[in-house]
């Protein structure tokens, strides 16, 4: 749709719910998707509600001006993740269904109201990735106690559907990790390669250097498991004279 269309561009949110159309100075703001049911063009239509705002009125700038601060550009990368992660989903469509409660127990029992998650700052807390699935699968157990909080809230902040196979869900965290704004600055930062401190310090010049206690050097050592770990055909590490180098395989 958008190479059909000259000086276009869609970009994502993954939290966005608000529904916001804008054209230069008009606004319509309300309840309605972009659907033929919602727009009355249905033999079943729904009942909706849109309201015409001025663009120029400050609630809409400021709202404006938030979403954009975590939407990132969907790129043919970012499209062919997509596009993967679809295909295994359909092909496990039919092991979705069953509910699986000790996943859901194990998120209701670490939940706790202080724990917000700003899109904007995330990154990934749990140090080994592949324990994420783990506990994914409600096997707590085979976890020490700070893996079990950390795999919590990175499970909770991903929001990843239930009953995933461990070789679909890996390829759902890899998409779902590609549309993170820091993530994404991290991604376009290593496309030519990058030693180790070079990317410590480019991640205490970012927004996740606000966050409290925060740790630049763990914060990368973290991240760079995770990216090896769910997108192993995007990024690659080298040790030359001791000196670890990650870099972008695709380019």
């Amino acid at each position: 749709m958008i190479k059909k269309r000259p000086n276009s561009s869609l970009w994502l949110r993954p939290d966005l719910h608000a529904k916001y159309y804008r054209a230069d100075d008009c606004c319509l703001v309300g309840s309605a998707n972009l659907t033929g049911k919602a727009l009355g063009w249905s033999d079943c239509a729904n009942l909706e509600l849109l309201v015409a705002l001025s663009a120029n009125e400050p609630t809409i700038k400021s709202f404006e001006i938030e979403l954009l601060k975590a939407c990132i550009p969907v790129t043919e990368d970012l499209f062919e993740q997509m596009s993967l992660a679809v295909k295994l989903l359909a092909e496990q469509t039919s092991n979705l269904v069953a509910s699986n409660s000790s996943k859901l127990e194990f998120l209701e029992s670490n939940l706790t109201t202080q724990d917000l998650i700003n899109v904007n700052t995330w990154l990934p807390t749990l140090r080994n990735p592949e324990d994420l699935y783990l506990a994914y699968c409600g096997q707590t157990e085979k976890l020490t106690s700070a893996s079990k909080i950390a795999a919590s809230t990175d499970l909770r902040s991903l929001s990843i559907i239930p009953n995933l196979s461990q070789k679909v869900f890996k390829a759902y965290i890899g998409t779902l990790l590609l549309q993170k704004p820091i993530i994404q600055k991290v991604d376009s930062f290593v496309k030519f390669p990058q030693r180790f401190g070079a990317v410590r310090d480019f991640l205490n010049s970012l927004p996740c250097a606000t966050i409290l206690y925060f740790d630049a050097e763990r914060a990368w050592q973290t991240l760079m498991r995770w990216l090896l770990y769910f997108l192993p055909n995007r990024y690659a590490l080298s040790v030359p004279n001791y000196s670890e180098v990650f870099y972008r395989i695709k380019t």
